[in-house]
C-alpha cells in the first residue's frame, strides 16, 4: 500500500513549489487574521477565506480557525494565540507536498490522506524535526522557541540536533531551541509531558536519624552506590510499576529509593513510569558509597570511655 509521510521541520530551509494550490480558511471562534503575501497590513476574517503559500494566519486571545487542505481528513485546527505561515502547497499526479510553519501558539493535525509515496506534510518549529505516517498530533510553541509534540493516533519520528527517535501513539517528545531531543515519553497532554520530564516536587518523611539507600534501579537486588537524607529529596524523576521505587536525582546521575512515605505535590500531572528492571548509568555519578572525611568530624574533648 502506498503510504505518505509527514515531516516535521524545525529551522529547515524552504524550497517553493511549482504546482500549487490553496487551502480553505474556516473561523471557528472570532479573533482570526491573514496577512496575504508581501503585504504589510493583515486582514481580519470573520467567516472564511482561501489561504496560499506566504499567508500568514495568527489567532488572538480567544481566535481558532481550521485550514483544510483536503476534503478528505488533512487538516489543522489552529488554537488562540497562535501564528502559523504556509511555506508550500504543492501538488504533482498522486503526490502533495505541504510545507507550514508553527512560529508560536498550538495546532491540531489530522492527516489522514493516503496518496503517493513522495506526498510528505512539513511543519516547522524552531526546535525540532518529526516525520510521521497517516496520523494525528499535536504540536505548540512556547516563548523561546520550546516545543512539543503528542502522537494521538499512527507513528512519528522526531529530530533534532542530527538526533532522531520513533514517536508511537500516546507518547510524546520536547526540545528547545538548539538542544537535543528530551526522552519518548508516555503522555496526553502537555503537562504530562512535562511532569514526565522534568519531575514533580516530592518529598520523603523519616522519623528517627535514618538515611535511605540508593540504588542503581528499582530494587533491592540493584547496586546500592550510596544513602541520601530524606531532607535531601525535593523533587522525583519517575516511579516504578508498582509504585514503591521513586527515581531522583543523586550525584550528578540518577538513582533509587524505596519509600512507603513518599509524598508527592497534589498538582503533579503523573511521574514518568519505568519497567522494574531499569539501570541507571553508573559512569554518571561524581561519587560512588558515603566516604568519610576525619577532618570534618572534629575532636572530641574526652571520649565517653575517657570519662569512666
Amino acid at each position: 500500500m502506498l503510504a505518505w509521510a509527514v515531516i516535521l521541520v524545525f529551522g529547515a530551509n524552504y524550497t517553493a513549489a511549482q504546482n500549487e494550490f490553496a487551502a480553505s480558511l474556516e473561523v471557528l471562534n472570532a479573533g482570526v487574521e491573514v496577512q496575504r503575501a508581501n503585504t504589510v497590513n493583515p486582514i481580519v476574517v470573520n467567516v472564511e477565506a482561501i489561504v496560499g503559500v506566504g499567508d500568514v494566519i495568527r489567532t488572538d486571545g480567544t481566535g481558532q480557525a481550521r485550514i483544510t487542505f483536503f476534503a478528505d481528513g488533512t487538516d489543522t485546527t489552529i488554537s488562540p494565540n497562535s501564528e502559523y505561515r504556509i511555506l508550500e502547497l504543492q501538488t504533482e499526479s498522486d503526490d502533495f507536498r505541504v510545507t507550514v510553519e508553527l512560529v508560536a501558539g498550538e495546532t491540531a493535525n489530522r492527516l489522514n490522506r493516503v496518496l503517493g509515496a513522495n506526498s510528505s506534510y512539513e511543519v516547522e518549529t524552531p526546535a525540532m524535526t518529526l516525520a510521521a505516517r497517516g496520523t494525528n498530533f499535536s504540536v505548540r510553541v512556547a516563548g523561546g522557541g520550546r516545543s512539543w509534540m503528542l502522537v494521538r493516533e499512527g507513528m512519528a519520528s522526531a529530530g533534532a540536533q542530527d538526533e532522531n527517535a520513533e514517536v508511537p501513539a500516546e507518547f510524546g517528545v520536547r526540545s528547545d531551541r538548539n538542544r537535543p531531543l528530551s526522552d519518548v515519553v508516555r503522555a496526553s497532554s502537555y503537562a504530562e509531558l512535562d511532569a514526565a520530564l522534568d519531575g514533580c516536587e516530592a518529598g520523603v518523611t523519616m522519623i528517627d536519624d535514618v538515611r535511605l539507600n540508593v540504588r542503581l534501579g528499582p530494587s533491592l537486588e540493584q547496586p546500592r552506590v550510596g544513602t541520601i537524607a530524606p531532607d535531601e529529596i525535593f523533587r522525583f524523576f519517575g516511579v516504578n510499576t508498582t509504585g514503591d521505587w521513586y527515581r531522583i536525582n543523586y550525584r550528578s546521575g540518577f538513582g533509587w529509593v524505596l519509600s512507603t512515605t513518599a509524598e508527592v505535590v497534589p498538582d503533579c500531572a503523573g511521574l514518568r513510569v519505568f519497567e522494574d528492571g531499569v539501570t541507571e548509568d553508573p559512569l554518571l555519578y561524581s561519587q560512588v558509597g558515603d566516604p568519610i572525611d576525619p577532618d570534618t568530624l572534629g575532636i572530641p574533648e574526652a571520649t565517653p570511655e575517657a570519662q569512666q
